[in-house]
């Protein structure tokens, strides 16, 4: 099925198997493609330029055969002729000549023909592109992030293999090559339980699809990675069914009569191939979604706390007595409210514009490193402006101290953020909680974080507090603030929160981390209350 509008993790695995067919250049850092979908946006021109690519290699292709064929017609006349009269052909001496010297020199220009290669041209601009393709790596971790979106959210494998994401069906679907990809991925991972899902649906895919050259994939192959899946999963008899599938179409096969011998001796003996490793182990699992999960697919009790209010805010700041922000009031413990119509769609345009051209991969501080790394915990793209970047900047800041009553002095800058594919941040602390560290000692510690929603989202993507159960959807134009530091000073462990993987759509954030030390007369340090 084709569609104009392609859910975004069907799309990027679509298009990195294409990519990814073509042969490696090892020359190049990882961009990790499928970490932001404006980052993504280049491969969809990329794409079109091999496809342009390729149509002039088919250009030349069919150049070539029409010669051919062309000179095919007169060839065979003349063969025709001599041998409808054979004797009376060859007894004229300029006939004669003149076949002695086709079968010498015309054929083997003719073969000279048809070693010249076709295309090289095309092949040479293929390589040239590769360095902007899709790696390995970035297909391993679209896999990555297309079973984070599985399992967070309890969806089918044969569902998404379908097009039918969280309950709505998308007019797009995987082919055998796709769920083969990430079948064999899975495997290679571990991850044997959800391997064998994807590993299932190729096969159910190749009995009613087939596949055009050159992109042919061998069911025998697929097959026998399928039956090694069930094998490392201890279902024995089941390997045993495929790999007699399988030799029911090649039954001389001597690797399939092999591994039959193999599995029923493991039947025979009751012994297992292997001992089920911790994280299939996990994933096979079938219990009660965690705290994590069930805010993710928005499962969270309603609030019964009648403290908890709306309102118009109309004292933080001067300014606000002019122009009041719709305020509602999240939590009390910690302390969280979410703003509603606080950017203007210009000034969301302006921000996104600003952003794309510098986004890159989001790090995340490593304590034991005592430097910021990429991790697999956080996939998105990043691209941070000082507060004096712009006119804008200036402007958020400045309704960032409205709607706080923070002075922003000594916080930290600006940082906009894309999510790609499966994108999510995994659960985790604003605060850093280290005393005599040099992150804190000039501004001190992350007293409170405000997040901009800049995009809503289709489907997922919500910010959820685990500890408290409370799950924050993304709303274009609207802020969630939460403090991060109790009355104290002390760090609160109640805002443990994550960002849940997107499903479909593109996720646009800006975040501002308000470091304590300049509120020293703003928000005082209380005792611990007893």
């Amino acid at each position: 099925m084709r569609s104009s509008k392609w859910p975004l993790p069907l799309l990027v695995l679509l298009t990195c198997q294409v990519l990814l067919l073509l042969p490696i250049r090892q020359a190049r850092g990882e961009e990790s493609h499928c970490t932001s979908v404006a980052g993504m946006v280049k491969l969809l021109d990329l794409e079109a330029q091999l496809i342009e690519n390729l149509e002039d290699y088919a250009v030349e292709l069919e150049k070539k055969l029409e010669t051919v064929r062309r000179s095919l017609a007169s060839l065979r006349l003349e063969n025709d002729r001599a041998r409808s009269s054979t004797e009376e052909y060859l007894s004229n001496p300029l006939n004669s000549f003149s076949l002695i010297r086709r079968m010498n020199r015309d054929w083997m220009i003719w073969q000279l023909y048809m070693e010249d290669p076709t295309g090289l041209s095309q092949v040479e601009k293929i390589q040239e592109l590769r360095e902007h393709m899709p790696t390995n790596t970035d297909v391993e971790e679209a896999v990555t992030a297309l079973d984070r979106i599985q399992s967070t959210y309890g969806l089918k494998v044969s569902h998404i293999a379908h097009g039918l994401l969280n309950g709505k069906q998308y007019n797009v679907s995987f082919t055998a090559l796709d769920t083969y990809a990430m079948g064999q991925i899975l495997f290679d991972q571990g991850n044997y339980f959800a391997a064998a899902s994807w590993l299932y649906q190729s096969v159910v895919l190749m009995e009613v699809y087939k596949l055009p050259a050159p992109l042919e994939l061998s069911k025998n192959e697929v097959q026998m990675v399928y039956a090694e899946c069930l094998l490392k999963l201890n279902q024995n008899a089941d390997a045993l069914k495929v790999v007699n599938i399988a030799l029911t179409d090649k039954p001389h096969d001597i690797k399939l009569l092999l591994k039959k011998s193999e599995i029923e001796t493991l039947i025979r003996t009751g012994t297992s191939s292997a001992p089920l490793s911790k994280r299939t182990l996990q994933v096979q699992g079938t219990g009660t979604p965690t705290a994590y999960q069930r805010g993710c697919r928005g499962e969270f009790p309603a609030s019964a706390d009648g403290r908890l209010h709306c309102r118009y805010n109309s004292t933080t700041s001067p300014f606000l007595i002019l122009a009041p922000l719709k305020m509602e009031l999240v939590g009390l413990d910690p302390y969280m409210v979410l703003y509603h119509d606080v950017l203007s769609d210009k000034e969301i345009e302006e921000l996104q514009g600003m952003a794309t051209p510098g986004l890159q991969r989001a790090t995340v501080f490593q304590a034991s490193s005592g430097r910021n790394e990429v991790v697999k915990t956080r996939t998105s793209k990043v691209a941070w402006f000082p507060d004096s970047f712009s006119p804008l900047t200036l402007r958020l800041n400045a309704r960032i101290t409205d709607m706080t009553g923070f002075d922003l002095n000594g916080s930290e800058m600006l940082q906009l953020m894309n999510y790609g594919l499966g994108g999510h941040y995994d659960k985790h602390y604003d605060f850093f909680n280290q005393t005599n560290s040099n992150l804190t000692a000039m501004s001190g510690d992350r007293i409170a974080t405000v997040l901009f929603y800049l995009t809503d989202v289709e489907q997922g993507g919500a910010t959820v507090f685990p500890n408290i159960q409370k799950a924050i959807f993304p709303q274009r134009g609207s802020v969630i603030m939460w403090y991060n530091l109790r009355d104290d000073g002390v760090p609160d462990t109640q805002t443990l929160h994550a960002a849940c993987p997107v499903i479909v759509g593109s996720k646009w954030v800006c975040n501002k981390w308000i470091r304590e030390r300049q509120q020293l007369f703003r928000r005082p340090c209380l005792k611990k209350r007893m």
